[in-house]
């Protein structure tokens, strides 16, 4: 029964692993930079703009290598439309923790997204996403909003659905802090309005939303906001979340600190995070929760690189906590092409192991 029940977790978790991703707080803590150097939104991930196009083809670097510098594709139709394609493959395999025998053994194809900018002026710009799910009742990426950007002190405003702005935007998703910590759905858009300013070296946000993506019952009392400073000797940063569900009278919120650093070719990051759900008492009561993660990165070269990460979970005062180890090789052979090797020990209540191979084509 528990081998039957750890693989069965073992394929929901490869199920979910990221759908929608391109945002690496690795990349920005190395450039010393924010999420919107790289990126037409403010807080990172989704469509790529002129210079996280380039950072891609450069194999994340800033100078062009000799040997790809006759590529000359380019993401622009024209002056005013760009497009961007992120399509994903992941390989699983898992077993109990403990045995030996391969219980589960599948390829997932994760991701097919297709990302249009549309920029009419210097200060417009309407992005949208679009992306393709194995299962017709799975997450499926459909960002749409308008941005009007690069006014004064770099303020701008974001109207449509977008990603909430909340702590670090992971690619991997299943981490507890993305997962388990987080009341909604961290990988899905939400409908409403989001204010900042964002500079290469800092950013602050704070956006309205209804909380649940579409027009619901529940009249919109979702908070969520962000304040960083970016360097490559330290980047960090604070997060905020507020939501009331008024159907249910129950109120989730969650705050939350990070910090980076890169020196020569290593990086150091990590989050942790706190927040609870106060529920009438058929619902559950009073929750009390507690999140981190942190990784070591090692740039072995131009294209490789190695980090090991820990992910920590305490959803209430009485669950055992949730510990997963992680090993990863990222490599990059050629420009927009990705492979992830990685190896996952759970120790949860239902303790697996996993092994993955992800193939990841960003463009």
């Amino acid at each position: 029964m528990i081998r039957a029940l750890s693989v069965a977790l073992a394929v929901a978790v490869a199920a979910g692993v990221s759908s929608r991703a391109g945002a690496l707080p690795l990349y920005a803590s190395r450039e010393g930079k924010t999420c919107v150097t790289c990126h037409y939104d403010p807080n990172g991930g989704g469509m790529r703009n002129d210079f996280g196009f380039l950072y891609g083809k450069n194999r994340h670097g800033l100078d062009t290598e000799e040997k790809w510098s006759k590529i000359t594709v380019d993401s622009r139709l024209n002056e005013w439309v760009a497009i961007g394609v992120d399509t994903r493959l992941l390989y699983v395999a898992a077993h109990e923790k403990g045995g030996t025998t391969i219980g589960t053994s599948t390829f997932v194809p994760m991701q097919g997204q297709l990302n249009v900018a549309v920029t009419p002026t210097d200060y417009l710009s309407v992005v949208m996403s679009r992306g393709i799910t194995i299962d017709s009742d799975q997450f499926q990426a459909r960002e749409l909003y308008g941005l009007i950007h690069d006014l004064p002190h770099g303020l701008y405003a974001q109207l449509g659905r977008f990603r909430l702005p909340f702590g670090l935007r992971q690619d991997d998703h299943t981490s507890y802090i993305r997962q388990d910590f987080l009341p909604y759905n961290s990988q899905a858009d939400d409908a409403g309005v989001e204010i900042g300013a964002a500079g290469p070296r800092y950013f602050g946000q704070v956006a309205f939303t209804n909380g649940s993506g579409t027009a619901s019952a529940d009249r919109a009392q979702t908070f969520s906001a962000k304040l960083g400073l970016a360097s490559r000797p330290l980047s960090a940063g604070v997060s905020g979340f507020h939501q009331y569900q008024e159907t249910t009278a129950i109120t989730h919120d969650r705050w939350g600190v990070y910090a980076m650093s890169s020196w020569q070719k290593f990086t150091v990051l990590g989050e942790a995070g706190a927040g609870t759900t106060v529920a009438p008492s058929f619902f559950g009561g009073k929750q009390n929760m507690k999140a981190a993660f942190a990784e070591a990165d090692y740039r072995v070269s131009r294209g490789v690189n190695v980090r090991g990460k820990f992910d920590w979970f305490e959803p209430d005062d009485v669950t055992p906590n949730s510990r997963r180890y992680a090993a990863e090789v990222d490599i990059v052979p050629v420009p927009f092409t990705e492979v992830k090797l990685a190896f996952r020990h759970h120790d949860e209540v239902l303790a697996f192991q996993e092994y993955l191979v992800q193939f990841y084509f960003p463009f």
